[in-house]
């Protein structure tokens, strides 16, 4: 290939890719390698859709040492896969998070099985993989964060611009919730951004909300990547936490923005960041706000849904009947959606609850 010269292992490639990334449009901005990927693969693989794929797997991994992951096996250069043009079914793909220059791996392989056995054999087992399965004529994708070493960890990418069921939205909070806050070990992974200071005594960082915020609003452009995903969206009420929109257009042809879901973020603590006390009449009133705020979100943005997701950090856990029932019929009456989730203080708490309610 003509770009092979690097540069302390690093090849001018990458270093290129490296530049693209730091001038990334504003919809990736602030988005994680992984996510930059996901969005990329995703724009091909809605593009390649429309022309007709044939009925098997497409396996994308991302390199981020590109020179040394390709001479690992025999490799093809497709430098404008981007474009559309070849078909990817069949194939498994090797390139960075912008898909700039890409590479079809020729390794052996015939079914789901011996594919990921194959990418595993070939040291390809660590690289964050996007999985698209053509079987059933509309594609299905699946990312492997961690890698297909690491397959029981995934989450499903959603490739069409079909509006995001309530069901769709929760799935990937659950799992945003499952893989990154229900432990204090979990928050810590991958030298993430803390959200506790101290978990043992309950003590959160500094406005963990908006810790919550970015980690969410990566794992949102991963998972809904023909949608776009913004944070501290300006109104005149205040700063939408995350919405979730797309463009597009009026029935006049003309372009017109669609908010498809809004996020208020409610983190409810016992203790401040200090570690003095919060008086628990404090958290009825957090979440009453947090009400009024998705409400009035909702309707200053026009949005299609909106849903008042509350990160609960108390000593004490309460479900969401017990959490909400304040505020239950005005938020029915907004059709605003409340959802819950408790942040356990240690892992042997969670490990007790998941035995407790047959998870485990």
């Amino acid at each position: 290939m003509d770009n092979d010269q690097t540069f302390g292992g690093i090849s001018s490639e990458e270093i290129a890719d490296f530049v693209r990334a730091l001038a990334a449009p504003p919809t990736e901005a602030g988005a994680s390698p992984t996510a930059r990927f996901s969005r990329h693969v995703s724009n091909l693989i809605f593009i390649r859709a429309a022309y007709g794929e044939a009925k098997t797997f497409s396996v994308f991994l991302r390199s981020e040492t590109l020179a040394d992951d390709i001479a690992r096996c025999e490799c093809v250069e497709f430098p404008l896969l981007r474009n559309g043009s070849d078909a990817v079914a069949g194939r498994i793909w090797i390139s960075t998070a912008s898909l700039t220059t890409t590479f079809e791996a020729k390794l052996a392989w015939s079914d789901q099985t011996s594919l990921f056995q194959a990418i595993r054999d070939a040291g390809f087992g660590g690289m964050p993989a996007l999985v698209v399965d053509w079987r059933t004529g509309m594609p299905i994708g699946t990312l492997y964060r961690e890698g297909l070493s690491n397959a029981s960890q995934s989450e499903r990418v959603i490739f069409t611009e079909l509006p995001i069921s309530p069901v769709d939205i929760k799935g990937v909070l659950d799992r945003f919730y499952d893989r990154s806050l229900r432990t204090p070990a979990l928050v810590v992974e991958g030298h993430a951004m803390r959200i506790w200071s101290d978990a043992g005594k309950g003590i959160p960082e500094a406005r963990p909300e908006e810790r919550i915020q970015g980690r969410l609003s990566d794992f949102l452009k991963s998972a809904f990547p023909r949608y776009d995903v913004r944070s501290e969206t300006q109104t005149a009420d205040g700063r939408a936490d995350i919405i979730v929109y797309r463009k597009d257009t009026t029935a006049g042809n003309l372009p017109a923005t669609v908010t498809h879901w809004v996020l208020e973020l409610k983190a409810l603590c016992d203790m401040t960041s200090t570690g003095n006390t919060v008086p628990m009449a404090t958290i009825p009133t957090a979440i009453s706000d947090g009400l009024d705020q998705a409400i009035a979100y909702k309707s200053r943005l026009n949005a299609v849904n909106a849903a008042l997701c509350c990160f609960d950090m108390q000593k004490d856990e309460e479900d969401e009947k017990t959490l909400f029932g304040h505020i239950d019929v005005d938020a029915g009456n907004a059709n605003i959606h409340l959802w819950r989730w408790y942040l356990y203080r240690n892992t042997k708490a969670s490990r007790r609850q998941n035995i407790k309610s047959g998870s485990v």
